[in-house]
């Protein structure tokens, strides 16, 4: 009896040693979501295993290129076709092979594009051709199976600097972020929730000019392949082979093309039956519709340019491929979380004070305005005036441009709005005390500054005029910061 006794106490504390390792370790790990990264992968790989089996037709894998070019709902949208992206930053083959392994424990995808930039020695200090950081920005969220385990494996057999035991115990590897924890790191929601299937938006002019790839001038120039991505090429192709799904290779705009490059892709891929689409030629940048700066394709396209790209994507997949068109609920469901986006992607490139108050009257945003010395300028025009007033403001300073002034404006209420001779401030909170703002604006006379404080980052562009913050309550993040200043419109 003695015996059974130990050996129920020592079953019951094992059993609170594992659950509370297994909670640490899922605190701890670094989380990469919409809230705080541009390429949000923890939570894009947590939204891909909550979708539902088998109901994917396409799968982008690749760089961070792919996650910004390819937009599943826009493709959805226009053609009825059901994709997921799950590229991620500098994705060499070896990561690309593993996630379109894992995929296919819950997907049955008809057809896969890859990203190949990774094709050539980009990361010479890394065994697998892509920096420790960003490999565990992508296992990391991979769930534990056999894949991951044979991902680490091979990993750490090629690199000894990775230790196998950090991948099952990330504390080992992340225990130093104890000083650093957030909000989003006790609260799993925070980190699940990116309804966008993979894709990260990004906001802001392209170059003012691209020079495309024509057709090579040496047909014989052929570049070699870094060994080892090669061979994660080939087990790729022999994967899709497998299980009957067809491969595009793709080399998007802005890859640094040369002949020995696109000659050695043609070549590949005739040799071992997949397509190859060289996105870098001047004839497909003509085709997708690109047009520098405002709509961006080259790199790490802009949210215009994303769409245009998208919209290609689907025309392909649909009269070329032959992917017919399917209603499914998950798509339906973020229809409006992708207009939102479009919506707060838009601000960037609106010139005109009064369109920009107008778009910003929204429930769903907070506007922080604060003023640094006059202000007044942009009431001069009456168009101005009337969209601030249906923000609900008064414009008490309107014939006074030595105020200072500051308004807070959450969820279309207006919370506060002073004008003083004086320098003012205020302290407030959004989401429920969990966002505390304060903001400061002086006059000429009292400082001379505007500060706007969200979270404790600073966003006022503090220049002179009217600065305005919009921060987005579904995201929970800034998503535009400007100065009004007459007629213009400062960013």
């Amino acid at each position: 009896m003695k015996h059974i006794k130990i050996a129920i106490k020592c079953a019951v504390f094992l059993s609170i040693l594992i659950v509370s390792l297994y909670f640490i370790n899922k605190i701890l790990e670094s989380k990469y979501i919409i809230k705080n990264s541009r390429w949000p992968t923890t939570s894009s790989y947590n939204q891909f295993y909550r979708m539902e089996k088998d109901s994917i037709d396409v799968l982008f894998l690749g760089s961070s290129v792919v996650v910004n070019s390819f937009i599943p709902q826009e493709i959805y949208n226009d053609y009825g076709i059901r994709s997921y992206n799950l590229g991620s930053e500098q994705q060499s083959l070896f990561i690309s092979y593993y996630w379109l392994k894992e995929a296919l424990r819950y997907q049955k995808p008809k057809v896969v594009v890859l990203d190949v930039l990774f094709m050539w020695d980009l990361h010479p200090e890394s065994s697998v051709n892509m920096s420790e950081g960003l490999i565990r920005k992508s296992l990391d969220p991979m769930r534990w199976s056999s894949v991951k385990q044979e991902a680490v494996r091979s990993l750490c057999k090629l690199d000894n600097s990775n230790s196998e035991m950090s991948y099952y115990f990330t504390n080992l590897r992340y225990h130093s972020r104890w000083s650093d924890l957030k909000e989003y790191d006790f609260k799993p929601s925070m980190v699940v929730d990116n309804p966008l299937f993979g894709y990260a938006p990004i906001v802001g002019d392209g170059p003012d000019s691209y020079t495309a790839f024509f057709k090579p001038d040496d047909t014989k120039a052929i570049m070699e392949f870094q060994p080892f991505m090669q061979e994660y090429l080939d087990k790729i192709v022999q994967l899709c082979k497998e299980n009957d799904i067809r491969l595009i290779m793709i080399d998007m705009p802005g890859n640094g093309m040369h002949d020995g490059v696109n000659n050695a892709h043609v070549l590949y891929s005739k040799e071992n039956d997949v397509d190859y689409l060289n996105l870098c030629t001047q004839e497909y940048y003509d085709k997708i519709g690109g047009d520098l700066p405002k709509v961006n394709i080259i790199g790490h396209s802009n949210v215009l340019g994303a769409v245009r790209m998208s919209r290609f994507m689907g025309n392909l997949l649909h009269d070329f491929y032959g992917l017919q068109p399917v209603h499914d609920e998950q798509y339906e469901n973020s229809r409006r979380y992708y207009e939102h986006m479009l919506k707060n992607s838009s601000l960037f490139n609106i010139d005109d004070p009064a369109e920009y108050f107008n778009t910003i009257n929204d429930d769903d945003y907070a506007v922080f305005m604060a003023a640094k010395g006059d202000s007044s300028l942009t009431l001069n025009d009456k168009n101005v005036k009337d969209a601030l007033r249906q923000l609900g403001l008064t414009l008490s300073y309107e014939n006074d441009p030595s105020s200072s002034y500051m308004a807070v404006i959450i969820g279309g209420k207006v919370i506060t709005e002073e004008v003083s001779s004086e320098q003012i401030s205020y302290i407030g909170s959004i989401r429920d005390y969990n966002s505390i703002y304060s903001i400061i604006s002086g006059n000429k006379k009292s400082g001379n500054l505007s500060s706007i404080l969200i979270e404790g980052e600073e966003y006022s562009i503090d220049s002179v005029g009217l600065n305005v913050v919009v921060f987005d309550l579904v995201t929970q993040t800034v998503v535009d910061k400007a100065v009004f200043s007459g007629a213009s419109i400062i960013r």
